[in-house]
């Protein structure tokens, strides 16, 4: 009876699983998402989180080819995930940006007291694995927060021209 019962519920968070992926590929155009083949190792992924006013809260995988990943969660431009292609120069400025930034010796979190406050959510990765994770909401060093700051721009260009 018992491994009946297990087999039941196992067998309906499968099918919960399938569903809601279904659902969420369904939100999804294949032409809007494009893919991301084997060769295309994450370089960073920039998240920012939503804040309870019209602050911008979306996640951005930045691909060590310059292919982006566009998700929007609010107050973005677009509505759904997106993909383009950061210009050589675009690629070569973010991974100089990337080396002067010295993140490995940064502290993970940069808090406030403020309740309300969105964070920045850096991930950053070397041979396609997740080496740092920093979390900013306020204060830290200048060379973090200007980063932060051209990321953000970068993204935004290329977001508000599709």
């Amino acid at each position: 009876m018992l491994h009946t019962l297990l087999n039941i519920t196992k067998q309906l968070i499968t099918l919960t699983i399938v569903v809601l992926s279904m659902a969420l590929l369904g939100c999804k155009s294949a032409e809007t998402i494009g893919t991301v083949t084997e060769a295309e190792e994450p370089l960073l992924v920039y998240r920012k989180s939503p804040c309870y006013g019209p602050c911008p809260a979306y996640e951005a995988t930045i691909y060590s080819t310059g292919k982006v990943l566009f998700a929007p969660f609010k107050y973005t431009p677009v509505t759904d995930t997106i993909t383009f292609q950061l210009s050589e120069k675009e690629l070569k400025k973010l991974q100089t940006n990337l080396d002067k930034l010295n993140y490995s010796k940064l502290q993970k979190l940069y808090k406030t007291s403020w309740t309300d406050m969105p964070a920045t959510h850096l991930y950053f990765y070397q041979s396609g694995k997740e080496v740092k994770h920093i979390k900013h909401q306020e204060g830290g060093p200048e060379e973090l927060i200007r980063f932060i700051d051209e990321v953000h721009a970068l993204l935004w260009k290329h977001v508000q021209g599709k």
